[in-house]
């Protein structure tokens, strides 16, 4: 049975996110149980073609997958994102592949489905379940809420699972900073009409605010955006209107939404991202292509001399951004920005959730 306190992060399974998942201590790693999410085979839009087969695009999966979690932690595995009608070269299914890799590895694997998942995905999510015994989870988004019960139902069905084998993720994806209000109330009316409310395995609440992209935040500045999933969160725990209270689960600094954008034409600022207290706090600099990555320098100074700046010795992202500030590392690209935030957001939320004292 896993713990109320654990935290659930939703990762894109990129190098950054892999790479700060590596770095975080056991300790970390021993209070998360990461969401990990197989990214789409990126698009070569010159040839307008796939970059990738689907063989290439998982053959380090269960590598990365060992290196960077290494941990009997269990974990959740996600394929939302690779096209259904994949298969590898033998006619395996990729979930299949990913989950046999895991299963060498001796990792804690377990199969994330949802009611919008094709027959031979579910098939294969059944099959693990029966082989591993570790459980399912159920993802369920908006587009679910509105027939909780029958929804729900099917897949207990469909997958032959009771509740108290299953995960039950209510996932809400992205909402406005200022809409929280309205998103806590709609919230309260779903987590009291599931069913099954105190027999699933573990609860969980999951969502965002963190957006699409940083055009809000104006060049050569220090913005913030609210951490609304947070804000929701501790609000329902302590409102008493909730008989079962979830765990919590976030995008760490990413939007769900995968990036499908040509980056030819993407002009992107150089930028910090940055966890203090039910904030995000954005460093951002201007556009790399045309004014360089030396400007990390500027901003990792900027960094470590902000009043939320939790040193160098709280996480290895603290470290980083300390070593680039003092010019003896960096200045560090996308990915060594990524891993270094979003190792320090995990190592954040887990002391956060440590001084939670739940009703």
């Amino acid at each position: 049975m896993l713990e109320k306190h654990y935290y659930v992060p939703v990762l894109k399974w990129k190098q950054g996110e892999q790479k700060a998942l590596e770095e975080l201590p056991i300790s970390i790693k021993e209070a998360t149980s990461p969401m990990l999410e197989v990214p789409p085979i990126d698009w070569d839009f010159e040839n307008d073609t796939p970059k990738k087969t689907i063989d290439e695009h998982l053959q380090k999966v269960g590598e990365t997958l060992s290196r960077s979690w290494g941990s009997d932690s269990p974990f959740f595995i996600d394929l939302y994102y690779v096209d259904s009608t994949d298969r590898l070269a033998n006619g395996q299914h990729p979930l299949s592949f990913v989950l046999q890799e895991t299963r060498t590895r001796g990792l804690n694997a377990i199969p994330v489905t949802s009611t919008n998942r094709d027959v031979a995905y579910q098939a294969e999510v059944r099959s693990a379940h029966q082989q591993d015994q570790n459980g399912i989870c159920f993802r369920l988004k908006e587009e679910d809420f509105g027939d909780l019960q029958n929804n729900i139902g099917s897949l207990l069905t469909q997958l032959s699972v009771n509740p108290s084998e299953v995960d039950l993720v209510l996932d809400y994806e992205y909402v406005k900073p200022d809409e929280r209000v309205r998103t806590m109330l709609f919230l309260t009316g779903i987590l009291s009409s599931i069913p099954f409310l105190n027999q699933w395995r573990r609860l969980i609440l999951c969502g965002t605010s963190f957006p699409s992209d940083l055009s809000s935040i104006d060049s050569n500045s220090i913005g913030q955006i609210d951490r609304a999933e947070w804000l929701i969160w501790k609000r329902l725990i302590y409102s008493g209107s909730i008989e079962r209270v979830p765990s919590f689960g976030d995008y760490a600094i990413s939007n769900p939404a995968p990036f499908e954008a040509d980056p030819r034409f993407i002009n992107m600022s150089a930028n910090i991202r940055y966890t203090g207290d039910d904030k995000f706090i954005i460093f951002k600099g201007r556009m790399i292509k045309r004014y360089g990555g030396n400007q990390y320098y500027q901003l990792a100074s900027q960094v470590v001399t902000h009043p939320e700046y939790s040193g160098p010795n709280f996480s290895a992202g603290d470290q980083y951004i300390q070593n680039v500030a003092n010019n003896t590392d960096g200045p560090g690209n996308a990915t060594n920005w990524r891993k270094t935030g979003t190792n320090h957001h995990i190592t954040y939320v887990v002391n956060e959730l440590a001084t939670v004292t739940l009703p």
